[in-house]
């Protein structure tokens, strides 16, 4: 005769299995960067990792003088002076305002317009001389 399990049994057992199932579909994943599309990009970079980290290579990195710098979404951002997306909105706002005036009194926008927003604006980051410039 076959003993029923309690709730608190089979919710265990539940939770086993799908912990082996998860456990044995990320150990047979070989694919390193699975939601990326194949082509150049994901080539390059992989590329890049085996260069750098295959001993023997001319290219190999030593583990303890390799820095890798990831923000939010696991990508590389450009980050000086200012993240590209805010760059960008303050690149945009005096088209915005030109298409409706009544903005330009309102609050960002009235602020991004004015010479402290010109400013911002025009600010630029050389990589030769790592500083601030303006356009």
């Amino acid at each position: 005769m076959m003993k029923r399990l309690s709730s608190s049994q089979s919710a265990r057992a539940s939770l086993v299995v799908a912990s082996l199932a998860f456990v044995a579909q990320v150990l047979a994943q070989t694919d390193p960067l699975p939601s990326w599309n194949e082509g150049p990009a994901k080539d390059a970079i992989l590329g890049f990792v085996e260069a750098t980290t295959t001993q023997g290579s001319p290219h190999f990195v030593p583990p303890a003088e390799r820095i890798a710098t990831f923000d939010q979404d696991g990508t590389l951002w450009v980050e000086h002076p200012l993240y590209t997306q805010v760059m960008y909105c303050l690149d945009r706002v005096p088209a915005v305002v030109k298409a409706k005036p009544e903005l330009a009194a309102v609050e960002p926008f009235k602020t991004v317009l004015s010479a402290i927003g010109r400013r911002w604006r025009t600010c630029r980051w050389t990589t030769s001389s790592r500083s601030l410039t303006r356009r």
